[in-house]
């Protein structure tokens, strides 16, 4: 039966153009303190909706996916340690 299929699974097919980069972040991704992440950022907002929804409070959200951020994601450079809450 593998001997009627061709060679490659789609011969010719070639990727195309990447995504382009999500909008969610104050600066790009990874060039913040090493070992860092938005997680760990004072600007990460929990927008509580129907469900929880991750942004930069830097940034003006959209109502779509094309601002949420994700907690493991590398700091940016804007990236800022969170301030602790007085008891």
């Amino acid at each position: 039966m593998s001997d009627r299929l061709p060679h490659g699974l789609f011969p010719g097919w070639a990727p195309g153009p990447a995504r382009p980069p999500r909008k969610g972040h104050a600066a790009i991704p990874g060039t913040g303190p090493e070992g860092e992440t938005c997680g760990t950022c004072d600007h990460l907002v929990r927008r509580r909706l129907a469900k929880t929804y991750l942004k930069c409070g830097l940034i003006q959200w959209t109502s779509g996916a094309a601002t949420d951020i994700r907690a493991k994601d590398p700091a940016c450079s804007r990236w800022e340690p969170m301030k602790r809450s007085e008891p």
